[in-house]
């Protein structure tokens, strides 16, 4: 996942992401799960060396939504299974006494999905994978079975959830903020033209675009709690601020949601945003819980040495997956502002439909809940050479195509 090895994957994404707009001339109203095989896909050819085809793959079906029921319930304090950080004898029941304990999921014959999918690719797969290099280095690190679904259902897990819903906010930005877009489609017109869709080379020459795809990152950052809480095992000092022994500290990345967070106990909360969005009711709400609000400047490297959102870190916590996705983020959503309009849809008497824009799902990550939109073709021209790269993109792809004999079952 590193900055020089995502290059490699970079001929499977331009593919991949190709395949979006030309499924999106034939079912504009499923955005949402194009975007879902499209991430699914790129992180299944990198992990087991087989594409997925279609959104209706158990994998996308299945794993998604365990992802989505894992980060809705990883919110500190709101529900089990984090609760039982908080009274740590829950953990302690056997899972037949403990409904709150979520279950990781297992095939029926008892054997971990994703080790079956590593193992699977490790013998089968004609293609290279990261499963394949997960097996080859089994015995010098001594990994275990448990290992081994860990490290590449993380991979899969975090790397197509996190994506799809980023792009889903992208196509709600794009709706919401149709001056941006224009400007968008004039800087990719001049460079581009209409005879074929931006690759990676012309991503240089695209500023505007660059610079809107990081405002997707930073207007919704998809990670809208910093990570995993932690807490200090002995009363400490930190700047002059005392955070008393077992005080979670939760990082909060977006505002104005941080009361459900600074409602959750004895929480030092730090706000890592800009510190001209703290206002006086937000200070006042603090103050009578009993909590402190610091803000810093945070600098955390996208491209170059701009100034952006801590969607890929916290302290020293660093997303593993951040070159990855950003890479593919950005020729996808260059693509889709080449290759469409986003419009509001109209009822019956011409009216705009509006969409509320903070009509978010909960949880540790988010995304837009359901909305309905129009997404055009922006010319005829422009339509049929998407139809056109979409063909040869399903060509290149052919040596990735393949199944499984798995699948996953979210009960035990």
């Amino acid at each position: 996942m590193g900055t020089q090895q995502v290059r490699s994957y970079r001929t499977i994404q331009n593919n991949e992401s190709k395949l979006i707009a030309s499924s999106l001339l034939k079912e504009p109203t499923r955005f949402e799960k194009r975007f879902e095989r499209y991430a699914a896909s790129v992180v299944s050819i990198i992990a087991y060396g087989r594409r997925v085809p279609s959104y209706l793959d158990p994998i996308i079906t299945e794993v998604i939504a365990i992802m989505q029921f894992a980060a809705e319930l990883n919110v500190p304090g709101k529900t089990f299974p984090m609760l039982m950080e908080t009274f740590p004898i829950l953990a302690k029941f056997p899972n037949w006494m403990a409904p709150w304990k979520m279950g990781l999921g297992r095939r029926r014959s008892g054997k971990d999905f994703f080790f079956a999918l590593a193992e699977e690719a490790n013998e089968e797969s004609p293609n290279d994978n990261f499963a394949r290099q997960i097996f080859d280095l089994k015995e010098k690190y001594d990994l275990d079975d448990r290992e081994i679904s860990a490290i590449s259902g993380n991979l899969f897990g975090a790397g197509s959830d996190t994506s799809s819903s980023t792009l889903v906010t992208m196509v709600l930005a794009a709706v919401m903020f149709p001056d941006a877009v224009t400007k968008a489609q004039k800087e990719i017109d001049e460079v581009v033209g209409s005879d074929r869709s931006p690759d990676f080379d012309d991503l240089l020459n695209l500023p505007y675009v660059e610079a809107f795809v990081k405002e997707v990152f930073r207007w919704r950052s998809v990670a809208i709690i910093g990570g995993q809480p932690h807490a200090p095992i002995q009363d400490d000092y930190y700047n002059g601020w005392f955070i008393p022994k077992n005080t979670w500290v939760q990082g909060n990345l977006w505002y104005p949601y941080p009361v459900s967070v600074l409602t959750l106990g004895p929480y030092i909360v730090t706000l890592e945003i800009f510190p001209t969005q703290i206002d006086s009711t937000l200070i006042d709400i603090s103050k009578r819980i009993g909590c402190h609000i610091r803000t810093r400047k945070v600098i955390t490297p996208l491209v170059g040495d701009d100034e952006v959102c801590l969607l890929w870190m916290m302290l020293r916590l660093v997303c593993s997956g951040q070159a990855l996705a950003e890479q593919g983020t950005h020729i996808t959503v260059a693509r889709l502002l080449w290759g469409f309009n986003f419009l509001k849809k109209k009822d019956a008497q011409g009216k705009e439909i509006d969409i509320d824009i903070f009509d978010y799902t909960n949880g540790l990550n988010w995304r837009p809940r359901p909305f309905e939109c129009i997404i055009e073709p922006r010319s005829e021209k422009i339509a049929a050479t998407i139809g056109r790269e979409g063909e040869k993109a399903l060509e290149e792809l052919l040596p990735y195509n393949g199944t499984t004999k798995y699948f996953l079952s979210i009960q035990d």
